[in-house]
Protein backbone atom coordinates (compact mmCIF):
# COMPACT_ATOMS: atom_id res chain seq x y z
CA UNK A 1 0.00 0.00 0.00
CA UNK A 2 1.42 3.59 -0.73
CA UNK A 3 2.64 5.02 2.26
CA UNK A 4 1.33 8.79 3.39
CA UNK A 5 3.27 11.50 1.83
CA UNK A 6 5.25 13.25 4.40
CA UNK A 7 5.67 16.40 2.12
CA UNK A 8 3.06 18.35 0.49
CA UNK A 9 4.06 20.29 -2.52
CA UNK A 10 2.53 23.38 -4.63
CA UNK A 11 1.16 20.84 -7.06
CA UNK A 12 -0.93 18.96 -3.95
CA UNK A 13 -2.55 22.32 -2.85
CA UNK A 14 -3.25 23.20 -6.30
CA UNK A 15 -4.98 19.99 -7.24
CA UNK A 16 -6.94 20.14 -4.05
CA UNK A 17 -8.43 23.77 -5.27
CA UNK A 18 -8.98 22.01 -8.74
CA UNK A 19 -10.42 19.35 -6.87
CA UNK A 20 -13.20 21.75 -4.82
CA UNK A 21 -13.80 23.44 -7.88
CA UNK A 22 -15.40 20.20 -9.34
CA UNK A 23 -17.24 18.98 -6.41
CA UNK A 24 -18.49 22.76 -6.56
CA UNK A 25 -19.36 22.60 -10.17
CA UNK A 26 -20.83 19.14 -9.42
CA UNK A 27 -23.67 20.72 -7.60
CA UNK A 28 -23.71 24.20 -9.44
CA UNK A 29 -24.95 21.88 -12.52
CA UNK A 30 -27.52 19.98 -10.54
CA UNK A 31 -29.22 23.33 -8.82
CA UNK A 32 -29.70 25.64 -11.62
CA UNK A 33 -32.45 22.87 -12.40
CA UNK A 34 -34.26 23.08 -8.78
CA UNK A 35 -34.15 27.03 -9.73
CA UNK A 36 -35.98 26.68 -13.27
CA UNK A 37 -38.17 23.86 -12.22
CA UNK A 38 -41.34 25.74 -12.11
CA UNK A 39 -40.45 27.11 -15.26
CA UNK A 40 -39.64 23.43 -16.79
CA UNK A 41 -42.74 21.84 -15.95
CA UNK A 42 -44.72 24.97 -17.36
CA UNK A 43 -43.23 24.67 -21.11
CA UNK A 44 -42.82 20.71 -20.87
CA UNK A 45 -46.56 20.24 -19.61
CA UNK A 46 -45.26 18.31 -16.28
CA UNK A 47 -47.02 17.39 -13.60
CA UNK A 48 -45.23 17.49 -9.19
CA UNK A 49 -44.91 13.59 -9.76
CA UNK A 50 -42.91 13.67 -12.95
CA UNK A 51 -40.92 16.68 -12.09
CA UNK A 52 -40.04 14.52 -8.58
CA UNK A 53 -39.00 11.89 -10.70
CA UNK A 54 -36.80 14.09 -13.41
CA UNK A 55 -35.32 15.77 -10.21
CA UNK A 56 -35.16 12.49 -7.82
CA UNK A 57 -35.51 9.19 -8.62
CA UNK A 58 -34.21 9.48 -12.63
CA UNK A 59 -30.97 11.22 -11.19
CA UNK A 60 -30.53 8.74 -8.19
CA UNK A 61 -30.71 5.28 -10.10
CA UNK A 62 -28.48 6.21 -12.48
CA UNK A 63 -25.60 7.79 -10.08
CA UNK A 64 -25.78 4.69 -7.84
CA UNK A 65 -25.69 2.47 -11.12
CA UNK A 66 -22.77 4.02 -12.65
CA UNK A 67 -20.96 4.24 -9.08
CA UNK A 68 -20.09 1.12 -8.18
CA UNK A 69 -17.96 0.67 -11.62
CA UNK A 70 -16.11 3.28 -12.02
CA UNK A 71 -15.55 3.30 -8.14
CA UNK A 72 -14.28 -0.04 -8.44
CA UNK A 73 -11.37 1.14 -11.12
CA UNK A 74 -10.60 4.20 -8.88
CA UNK A 75 -9.78 1.74 -6.04
CA UNK A 76 -6.96 0.10 -8.77
CA UNK A 77 -6.10 2.41 -10.92
CA UNK A 78 -5.70 6.41 -12.17
CA UNK A 79 -8.24 8.22 -10.01
CA UNK A 80 -7.52 11.48 -11.86
CA UNK A 81 -8.21 9.98 -14.74
CA UNK A 82 -11.81 8.79 -13.64
CA UNK A 83 -12.10 12.45 -12.13
CA UNK A 84 -11.53 14.64 -15.32
CA UNK A 85 -13.86 12.19 -17.81
CA UNK A 86 -16.59 12.34 -15.05
CA UNK A 87 -16.50 16.33 -15.24
CA UNK A 88 -16.46 16.72 -18.70
CA UNK A 89 -19.36 14.13 -19.51
CA UNK A 90 -21.67 15.97 -16.98
CA UNK A 91 -21.15 19.36 -18.28
CA UNK A 92 -21.78 18.32 -21.78
CA UNK A 93 -24.92 16.26 -20.21
CA UNK A 94 -25.76 19.93 -18.33
CA UNK A 95 -25.75 21.71 -21.74
CA UNK A 96 -27.99 19.11 -23.25
CA UNK A 97 -30.37 20.04 -20.56
CA UNK A 98 -31.96 22.90 -22.74
CA UNK A 99 -32.55 21.06 -25.81
CA UNK A 100 -34.82 18.88 -23.70
CA UNK A 101 -38.47 18.79 -25.26
CA UNK A 102 -40.55 16.45 -23.11
CA UNK A 103 -40.54 14.52 -20.28
CA UNK A 104 -38.42 11.48 -21.40
CA UNK A 105 -35.47 13.96 -23.51
CA UNK A 106 -34.91 15.40 -20.11
CA UNK A 107 -34.67 12.50 -18.45
CA UNK A 108 -32.39 11.10 -20.41
CA UNK A 109 -30.53 14.71 -20.37
CA UNK A 110 -30.52 14.13 -16.74
CA UNK A 111 -29.04 10.22 -16.54
CA UNK A 112 -26.13 12.04 -18.63
CA UNK A 113 -25.64 14.16 -15.84
CA UNK A 114 -26.36 11.46 -12.98
CA UNK A 115 -23.74 9.07 -14.82
CA UNK A 116 -21.03 11.89 -15.61
CA UNK A 117 -21.23 12.59 -11.62
CA UNK A 118 -21.25 9.26 -10.24
CA UNK A 119 -17.57 8.98 -10.71
CA UNK A 120 -15.80 12.32 -9.28
CA UNK A 121 -16.78 11.80 -5.12
CA UNK A 122 -15.07 8.67 -5.02
CA UNK A 123 -12.34 9.27 -6.69
CA UNK A 124 -11.47 12.95 -5.12
CA UNK A 125 -12.25 11.50 -1.79
CA UNK A 126 -9.95 8.67 -2.27
CA UNK A 127 -7.34 10.62 -3.81
CA UNK A 128 -7.28 13.55 -0.72
CA UNK A 129 -7.03 10.95 1.63
CA UNK A 130 -3.81 9.42 0.55
CA UNK A 131 -2.76 13.07 -0.21
CA UNK A 132 -2.99 14.70 2.77
CA UNK A 133 -2.41 13.17 6.32
CA UNK A 134 -4.64 11.21 8.90
CA UNK A 135 -4.55 14.33 11.25
CA UNK A 136 -5.90 16.57 8.45
CA UNK A 137 -8.67 13.93 6.55
CA UNK A 138 -11.64 15.27 8.13
CA UNK A 139 -10.93 18.87 7.46
CA UNK A 140 -9.89 17.78 3.90
CA UNK A 141 -13.05 15.59 3.57
CA UNK A 142 -15.13 18.41 5.18
CA UNK A 143 -14.19 21.17 2.70
CA UNK A 144 -14.89 18.85 -0.34
CA UNK A 145 -18.63 18.82 1.36
CA UNK A 146 -18.07 22.63 1.70
CA UNK A 147 -17.47 23.38 -1.67
CA UNK A 148 -20.29 20.93 -3.11
CA UNK A 149 -22.12 23.58 -0.30
CA UNK A 150 -20.64 26.45 -2.38
CA UNK A 151 -22.12 24.83 -5.61
CA UNK A 152 -25.31 24.21 -3.98
CA UNK A 153 -25.73 28.03 -2.87
CA UNK A 154 -23.42 29.34 -6.07
CA UNK A 155 -26.08 27.63 -8.65
CA UNK A 156 -29.10 29.23 -6.90
CA UNK A 157 -27.43 32.76 -6.94
CA UNK A 158 -26.00 32.37 -10.52
CA UNK A 159 -29.23 31.27 -11.85
CA UNK A 160 -31.08 34.12 -10.33
CA UNK A 161 -28.85 36.75 -11.74
CA UNK A 162 -28.67 34.73 -15.54
CA UNK A 163 -32.65 34.63 -15.36
CA UNK A 164 -32.74 38.66 -15.81
CA UNK A 165 -31.18 38.13 -19.30
CA UNK A 166 -31.90 34.57 -20.24
CA UNK A 167 -34.64 31.66 -20.60
CA UNK A 168 -33.80 28.10 -18.44
CA UNK A 169 -32.90 26.50 -21.48
CA UNK A 170 -30.10 29.10 -22.44
CA UNK A 171 -28.44 29.18 -18.71
CA UNK A 172 -28.15 25.18 -19.26
CA UNK A 173 -26.00 25.98 -22.09
CA UNK A 174 -24.22 29.10 -20.33
CA UNK A 175 -23.14 26.67 -17.27
CA UNK A 176 -22.75 23.50 -18.75
CA UNK A 177 -20.11 24.15 -21.52
CA UNK A 178 -17.07 25.35 -18.66
CA UNK A 179 -16.75 22.77 -16.86
CA UNK A 180 -15.05 20.74 -20.12
CA UNK A 181 -11.71 23.20 -19.40
CA UNK A 182 -11.95 22.36 -15.74
CA UNK A 183 -12.05 18.54 -16.71
CA UNK A 184 -8.69 19.31 -18.54
CA UNK A 185 -7.13 21.26 -15.98
CA UNK A 186 -7.70 18.36 -13.28
CA UNK A 187 -6.02 15.89 -15.73
CA UNK A 188 -2.86 17.81 -16.63
CA UNK A 189 -2.12 19.03 -13.22
CA UNK A 190 -3.57 16.71 -10.22
CA UNK A 191 -0.93 13.85 -9.53
CA UNK A 192 -1.81 10.33 -8.51
CA UNK A 193 0.18 8.87 -6.05
CA UNK A 194 0.01 5.03 -7.48
CA UNK A 195 2.42 5.94 -10.79
CA UNK A 196 5.26 6.47 -8.25
CA UNK A 197 4.73 3.11 -7.71
CA UNK A 198 4.54 0.90 -9.99
CA UNK A 199 2.36 -0.73 -12.46
CA UNK A 200 1.82 -3.14 -9.57
CA UNK A 201 -0.12 -0.42 -7.38
CA UNK A 202 -2.24 0.81 -10.26
CA UNK A 203 -3.44 -2.87 -10.68
CA UNK A 204 -3.67 -4.01 -6.75
CA UNK A 205 -7.26 -4.33 -5.32
CA UNK A 206 -9.11 -6.17 -2.75
CA UNK A 207 -11.63 -8.41 -4.13
CA UNK A 208 -15.09 -7.48 -3.68
CA UNK A 209 -17.17 -10.03 -1.83
CA UNK A 210 -14.20 -9.06 0.73
CA UNK A 211 -15.22 -5.51 0.38
CA UNK A 212 -18.82 -6.39 0.84
CA UNK A 213 -18.27 -8.79 3.84
CA UNK A 214 -16.04 -5.90 5.50
CA UNK A 215 -19.09 -3.23 5.39
CA UNK A 216 -21.82 -5.59 5.64
CA UNK A 217 -19.82 -6.84 8.73
CA UNK A 218 -19.35 -4.04 10.81
CA UNK A 219 -22.12 -2.89 13.13
CA UNK A 220 -21.06 0.23 12.85
CA UNK A 221 -21.07 0.87 9.22
CA UNK A 222 -24.40 -1.18 9.28
CA UNK A 223 -25.70 2.09 11.80
CA UNK A 224 -23.79 4.65 9.08
CA UNK A 225 -26.09 2.43 6.39
CA UNK A 226 -29.44 3.71 8.67
CA UNK A 227 -27.96 7.59 8.63
CA UNK A 228 -27.89 7.52 5.38
CA UNK A 229 -31.12 6.00 4.01
CA UNK A 230 -33.02 8.42 6.66
CA UNK A 231 -31.01 12.18 6.76
CA UNK A 232 -30.40 12.62 3.22
CA UNK A 233 -34.37 12.56 2.60
CA UNK A 234 -34.77 15.43 4.38
CA UNK A 235 -32.12 16.96 3.46
CA UNK A 236 -32.17 16.87 -0.58
CA UNK A 237 -35.72 17.30 0.38
CA UNK A 238 -35.38 21.07 1.77
CA UNK A 239 -32.78 21.97 -1.03
CA UNK A 240 -34.22 20.21 -4.48
CA UNK A 241 -37.96 22.03 -3.36
CA UNK A 242 -36.64 24.86 -1.61
CA UNK A 243 -36.49 27.21 -4.72
CA UNK A 244 -40.07 26.21 -5.57
CA UNK A 245 -40.92 26.65 -1.35
CA UNK A 246 -40.02 30.14 -1.41
CA UNK A 247 -41.81 30.65 -5.06
CA UNK A 248 -44.76 29.13 -4.31
CA UNK A 249 -45.47 29.47 -0.38
CA UNK A 250 -43.17 32.63 0.20
CA UNK A 251 -43.82 34.23 -3.28
CA UNK A 252 -40.27 35.32 -4.56
CA UNK A 253 -39.49 35.24 -7.61
CA UNK A 254 -36.32 33.52 -9.39
CA UNK A 255 -33.74 36.23 -8.61
CA UNK A 256 -35.15 36.60 -4.76
CA UNK A 257 -35.08 32.88 -4.40
CA UNK A 258 -31.75 32.34 -6.13
CA UNK A 259 -30.00 35.52 -3.61
CA UNK A 260 -31.52 34.83 -0.28
CA UNK A 261 -32.18 31.00 -0.40
CA UNK A 262 -29.00 30.63 -2.10
CA UNK A 263 -27.22 32.50 0.54
CA UNK A 264 -28.68 31.19 3.32
CA UNK A 265 -27.65 27.83 1.95
CA UNK A 266 -23.88 29.38 1.85
CA UNK A 267 -24.43 30.40 5.37
CA UNK A 268 -25.35 27.09 6.69
CA UNK A 269 -23.97 24.34 4.76
CA UNK A 270 -20.22 26.32 4.43
CA UNK A 271 -19.49 26.79 7.74
CA UNK A 272 -21.25 23.74 9.10
CA UNK A 273 -18.76 21.99 6.93
CA UNK A 274 -15.74 23.33 7.64
CA UNK A 275 -16.81 23.70 11.84
CA UNK A 276 -17.48 19.77 11.83
CA UNK A 277 -14.12 19.23 10.13
CA UNK A 278 -12.16 21.31 12.60
CA UNK A 279 -14.17 19.72 15.30
CA UNK A 280 -13.91 15.91 13.74
CA UNK A 281 -9.98 16.56 13.32
CA UNK A 282 -9.23 18.47 16.88
CA UNK A 283 -11.26 15.88 18.54
CA UNK A 284 -12.12 13.10 16.55
CA UNK A 285 -8.87 11.91 15.47
CA UNK A 286 -7.35 10.28 18.11
CA UNK A 287 -10.94 8.95 19.17
CA UNK A 288 -13.39 8.86 15.67
CA UNK A 289 -16.35 7.63 18.02
CA UNK A 290 -16.65 11.51 18.89
CA UNK A 291 -17.28 11.73 15.37
CA UNK A 292 -20.47 9.63 15.90
CA UNK A 293 -21.87 12.02 18.94
CA UNK A 294 -21.12 15.70 17.00
CA UNK A 295 -23.26 14.10 14.13
CA UNK A 296 -26.27 12.78 16.65
CA UNK A 297 -26.23 15.91 18.28
CA UNK A 298 -26.02 17.84 14.79
CA UNK A 299 -29.37 16.14 13.40
CA UNK A 300 -30.95 16.44 16.57
CA UNK A 301 -30.67 19.99 17.40
CA UNK A 302 -31.67 20.07 13.36
CA UNK A 303 -35.24 18.36 13.97
CA UNK A 304 -37.45 21.80 15.50
CA UNK A 305 -35.82 24.16 13.13
CA UNK A 306 -36.92 22.00 10.26
CA UNK A 307 -40.34 22.19 11.69
CA UNK A 308 -40.19 25.50 12.06
CA UNK A 309 -39.07 26.28 8.34
CA UNK A 310 -42.52 24.51 6.99
CA UNK A 311 -44.86 26.26 9.12
CA UNK A 312 -43.72 29.47 9.56
CA UNK A 313 -45.81 32.21 7.77
CA UNK A 314 -43.05 34.93 7.33
CA UNK A 315 -40.33 34.36 4.90
CA UNK A 316 -37.20 36.02 6.75
CA UNK A 317 -38.33 33.75 9.92
CA UNK A 318 -38.06 31.10 7.36
CA UNK A 319 -34.33 31.79 6.03
CA UNK A 320 -33.43 31.88 9.17
CA UNK A 321 -34.94 28.68 10.07
CA UNK A 322 -33.22 27.33 7.03
CA UNK A 323 -29.90 28.16 8.11
CA UNK A 324 -29.93 27.05 11.33
CA UNK A 325 -31.23 23.04 9.72
CA UNK A 326 -28.37 23.42 7.51
CA UNK A 327 -25.72 24.19 9.73
CA UNK A 328 -26.84 21.27 12.19
CA UNK A 329 -27.46 18.87 9.30
CA UNK A 330 -23.76 19.39 8.10
CA UNK A 331 -22.40 18.75 10.78
CA UNK A 332 -23.11 15.50 10.51
CA UNK A 333 -21.44 14.11 6.90
CA UNK A 334 -17.66 15.00 7.08
CA UNK A 335 -17.54 13.17 10.36
CA UNK A 336 -19.55 10.05 9.62
CA UNK A 337 -17.44 9.53 6.27
CA UNK A 338 -13.90 9.87 8.42
CA UNK A 339 -15.90 7.37 11.12
CA UNK A 340 -16.40 5.01 8.09
CA UNK A 341 -13.01 5.19 6.66
CA UNK A 342 -11.09 4.55 9.57
CA UNK A 343 -12.45 1.37 10.02
CA UNK A 344 -11.39 0.33 6.12
CA UNK A 345 -8.07 -0.52 4.85
CA UNK A 346 -7.12 2.45 2.34
CA UNK A 347 -7.71 0.09 -1.16
CA UNK A 348 -11.73 -0.09 -0.22
CA UNK A 349 -12.02 3.25 0.80
CA UNK A 350 -13.25 4.25 -3.38
CA UNK A 351 -15.77 1.65 -2.85
CA UNK A 352 -17.22 2.43 0.35
CA UNK A 353 -17.10 5.97 -0.90
CA UNK A 354 -19.42 4.83 -3.41
CA UNK A 355 -21.52 3.26 -1.32
CA UNK A 356 -22.08 6.39 1.05
CA UNK A 357 -23.08 8.30 -2.50
CA UNK A 358 -24.92 5.65 -3.47
CA UNK A 359 -27.24 5.75 -0.51
CA UNK A 360 -26.92 9.48 -0.17
CA UNK A 361 -28.02 9.73 -3.80
CA UNK A 362 -31.16 6.83 -3.20
CA UNK A 363 -32.40 8.17 0.12
CA UNK A 364 -31.85 12.14 -0.94
CA UNK A 365 -31.86 13.07 -4.40
CA UNK A 366 -34.13 9.46 -5.29
CA UNK A 367 -36.33 9.23 -2.26
CA UNK A 368 -36.36 12.75 -0.85
CA UNK A 369 -36.44 14.73 -4.10
CA UNK A 370 -39.30 12.10 -5.42
CA UNK A 371 -41.55 11.63 -2.34
CA UNK A 372 -41.65 15.86 -1.45
CA UNK A 373 -43.09 15.99 -5.52
CA UNK A 374 -45.68 13.04 -4.32
CA UNK A 375 -46.67 14.10 -0.85
CA UNK A 376 -47.30 17.79 -2.43
CA UNK A 377 -49.65 16.53 -4.82
CA UNK A 378 -50.87 14.22 -2.47
CA UNK A 379 -51.93 16.81 0.14
CA UNK A 380 -52.46 19.43 -2.19
CA UNK A 381 -56.71 19.15 -2.92
CA UNK A 382 -56.46 20.03 0.96
CA UNK A 383 -53.10 22.80 0.84
CA UNK A 384 -53.25 24.23 -2.95
CA UNK A 385 -50.04 25.46 -3.70
CA UNK A 386 -49.49 25.08 0.30
CA UNK A 387 -48.87 21.68 0.01
CA UNK A 388 -45.27 22.08 0.35
CA UNK A 389 -45.62 22.96 3.72
CA UNK A 390 -46.56 19.75 5.24
CA UNK A 391 -44.88 17.88 2.85
CA UNK A 392 -41.54 19.24 3.94
CA UNK A 393 -42.99 18.95 7.38
CA UNK A 394 -43.58 14.75 7.11
CA UNK A 395 -40.01 14.44 5.71
CA UNK A 396 -38.34 16.52 8.34
CA UNK A 397 -38.90 13.34 10.83
CA UNK A 398 -36.28 11.41 9.30
CA UNK A 399 -34.03 13.61 11.01
CA UNK A 400 -34.87 12.15 14.49
CA UNK A 401 -33.96 8.29 13.17
CA UNK A 402 -30.59 9.95 11.68
CA UNK A 403 -29.67 11.37 14.68
CA UNK A 404 -29.99 7.98 16.85
CA UNK A 405 -27.99 5.97 13.88
CA UNK A 406 -25.08 8.46 14.19
CA UNK A 407 -25.02 8.38 18.46
CA UNK A 408 -24.95 4.35 17.72
CA UNK A 409 -22.39 4.80 14.62
CA UNK A 410 -20.20 6.11 17.08
CA UNK A 411 -20.65 4.24 20.18
CA UNK A 412 -19.54 0.41 17.91
CA UNK A 413 -16.94 1.77 16.08
CA UNK A 414 -13.84 0.41 15.77
CA UNK A 415 -11.54 1.92 14.12
CA UNK A 416 -7.84 0.39 12.93
CA UNK A 417 -4.63 0.85 12.64
CA UNK A 418 -3.06 3.38 9.62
Amino acid sequence: MPAEPTTLTWRHHVSLLLLLSVAALSYIDRQIFTLFQDDIKAELALSDSQLGLITGLSFALFYSVMSFPIARYADRGDRRLVISASVVVWSMATALCGLAHGFWTMVMARVGLAAGEAGAGPAINSLLVEIYPPQRRTLVLSSVLAASSVGLSGGLALGGWLSHWYDWRTVFLIVGLPGVALGLLVWMITPEPRRAHGAAALKEQIPLRDVVRTITGNPSLRWVALLLATVPVTGFALILWGPSFFQRVHHMDKAQTGFWLGGAMLVGLVIGNLLAGWLGDRFGSKDPRFNGKLAGWGLLLAFPFALAFAWTANPWIALACFIVVKFMMTLHLGPIIALSFSQVPTRMRATLSATISMMIGLAGTGVGGTLAGVLSQAYGPAWGEMSLRPALATLSCCLVVGAFAAFMAGRTAKPIEE
